[in-house]
């Protein structure tokens, strides 16, 4: 056999490489394609992310009243499933007295944010920052074993150094918290509220740039479908 018989069967046609590179995009490019399909959607969430923000930092109060207003919502109905749930197995599974009392306890949890929205607000941010700082103090004394244990003396000393700060925050935060909880709960959605605005902006920047990655495809596709 010559060298231009071996020729046709060892380079693919133009039809095969067409064919390849649409495959090739599925595989290899698969959620940049579902982003620039759904740029809006993203662009969408952006938007309300920055507008939440944006309501957080400016009005905290009312905020913190929306949050509640959502987890009260959403403590009645999960509460409200439960109880059918609870009513549903009660022939078959001997635990659903347990259900009911949950259920029957988120009703009454979502019920008494709804009736008192600043009392609730201000007991579970106060709650999530207790959390954060049991957690920082937790990660920071943790961290000295980890931190002596590094053989290279930069690593070692950044790791003490990190521990310490996590302490610290974690102490600092539980003082707060003891001396005057509403500050410290204000803090909090001002903090939320700042992170809002940068992932919102970072989804907006997002859905622009995959709106004009898909306008750049479709206009290179046309000329070649023609």
């Amino acid at each position: 056999m010559t060298n231009s018989d071996q020729t046709p069967s060892q380079t693919p046609s133009g039809s095969d490489r067409d064919g390849a590179e649409p495959l090739l995009d599925e595989v290899i490019d698969p959620i940049g394609r579902i982003t620039r399909a759904i740029w809006w959607l993203v662009l969408l969430r952006g938007i309300l992310a920055v507008v939440f923000g944006i309501i957080a930092l400016l009005a905290p109060v009312t905020a913190l009243y929306a949050v509640v207003f959502v987890f009260a919502a959403y403590a009645i109905v999960d509460g409200i499933v439960g109880i059918v749930h609870a009513f549903r197995v009660r022939d078959r599974d001997h635990r659903w007295g347990w259900l009911l009392a949950s259920g029957i306890i988120a009703v009454i949890a979502g019920a008494v944010a709804f009736v008192f929205p600043g009392i609730a607000g201000v007991f579970y941010a106060t709650f999530v920052l207790a959390i954060i700082a049991i957690y920082a103090v937790m990660t920071g004394i943790s961290g000295f074993p980890a931190a002596a244990s590094m053989t290279d003396g930069g690593r070692k000393a950044l790791g003490y150094v990190v521990s310490v700060l996590s302490i610290v925050l974690g102490v600092v935060l539980a003082i707060v918290l003891l001396v005057n909880p509403v500050i410290a709960v204000f803090n909090l959605i001002w903090v939320v509220g700042i992170w809002a605005v940068v992932i919102g902006i970072t989804l907006i920047v997002a859905a622009i740039s995959a709106r004009a990655a898909a306008a750049r495809s479709g206009s290179g596709a046309a000329p070649a479908q023609g």
